[in-house]
């Protein structure tokens, strides 16, 4: 009992430290960033990679045509598609200015395709998206309204369309709200190539492409890693009038490949803030699982579910306000059977990563999870 009495109080304080004084901090940097010059979208060039999208490129399309605004240029990087997805990005967008780049042959993935598209870029933003999200008429508007930066980390939500791909949505959506407030209180240790405003000039000084070409995926978090180190003035916004939002995985065995995708890479970005946060989630977790399974081989049935609720209850709590905020309640609902999976999950996980080599694109990713 007074193991689990010392884990309620290192979890609560914990998640209240984060999800309580940190939102409430992240709330008051975020009035800030309205203050000063602002970003006008005749500064920003909007750049696209995509591959292969012809069967969900267009809800991004359309998104496009329904803005109210636009940025003063939109560029589509195709990198090697063998569908009709070039041809629709021209069937859709008839009226709209943009041009439609080919990376050339020998070069291949989001980096290299971002990179080639920015020599054609003489704006003072650029401004990434993938090519199956979709965001709001009014999103550019909002762009409008924040403060000059070097970087902006913008939210990117999944979004299930069937009521079990909710399981795959909600993990992302727990991240994100402990990544908000962990900024509120220190800075931020993930980011969204999906949603990912930038200063060119900034990108061209402190880019360490080498550092990391070899690994398809994940511009994103490296880039972070280059801005923060630079000391860069790196800003997160974690409002819904900003978010872009995509499809969850449609199967389990692409969910697992985009989390193992994932996990590699945040653990090569080596940021020592992310792992340690890992590790003590990782000990408080078993922790609990442990005093649980003592509790059940004890017959102590009842106390293990009362103990259990109590720390799902906290969990609900203290995540409702994000939830809500990107009106994800039906997720934020499954929590406690989340809770329960949670563990399973992550066993999976750990069990496939030393024999698995996740898919990106088509392609075998290089990272290494051995």
């Amino acid at each position: 009992m007074t193991t689990l009495i010392v884990f309620f109080l290192c979890y609560t304080i914990l998640l209240i430290s984060i999800l309580g004084i940190g939102m409430r901090l992240q709330a008051r940097k975020e009035r800030k960033y309205e203050i000063g010059s602002k970003i006008n979208c005749s500064e920003i060039t909007l750049i696209v990679p995509f591959r292969n999208e012809e069967k969900r490129i267009s809800g991004f399309l359309n998104s496009i045509q329904n803005s109210k605004k636009l940025p003063n240029k939109i560029l589509f990087v195709n990198d090697h598609s063998d569908d009709n997805g070039p041809n629709l990005i021209h069937e859709i967008l008839q009226g709209i200015k943009f041009e439609i780049l080919n990376l050339p042959v020998g070069s291949e993935g989001k980096k290299q395709a971002i990179r080639y598209a920015i020599r054609e870029v003489n704006s003072k933003y650029v401004l990434t998206m993938d090519a199956d999200v979709v965001f709001a008429p009014t999103y550019f508007e909002e762009i409008e309204k924040l403060a000059h930066a070097d970087m902006y980390l913008l939210p990117a939500v999944m979004i299930s369309k069937q009521p079990f791909h909710y399981f795959f949505e909600i993990d992302l959506l727990l991240i994100n709200a402990l990544n908000t407030g962990i900024n509120g209180l220190i800075r931020p240790i993930i980011a969204s190539g999906a949603n990912l405003l930038f200063n060119r000039e900034a990108f061209q000084k402190f880019d360490q492409i080498d550092r990391h070409a070899h690994i398809p995926s994940g511009d994103d978090i490296y880039l972070l890693r280059d801005f923060r180190e630079a000391n860069c003035d790196v800003r997160l916004v974690a409002k819904s009038n900003l978010q872009v939002q995509t499809e969850t995985p449609q199967t389990f065995k692409e969910f697992l490949h985009q989390r193992v995708r994932w996990i590699a890479k945040t653990g090569n970005v080596k940021d020592n803030l992310s792992t340690s946060l890992a590790i003590l989630q990782l000990i408080l977790l078993m922790v609990f699982w442990i005093a649980e399974i003592k509790l059940l081989l004890d017959h102590k049935f009842l106390l293990a579910s009362v103990i259990f609720g109590c720390k799902t209850s906290i969990d609900m709590l203290l995540f409702f306000p994000f939830f809500k905020e990107f009106k994800r309640l039906k997720s934020w609902v499954i929590i406690p059977i989340y809770q329960l999976i949670f563990p399973f999950y992550n066993l999976i996980l750990l069990g496939i990563m030393p024999f698995f080599t996740p898919l990106w694109k088509g392609r075998k990713s290089t990272i290494n999870v051995r």
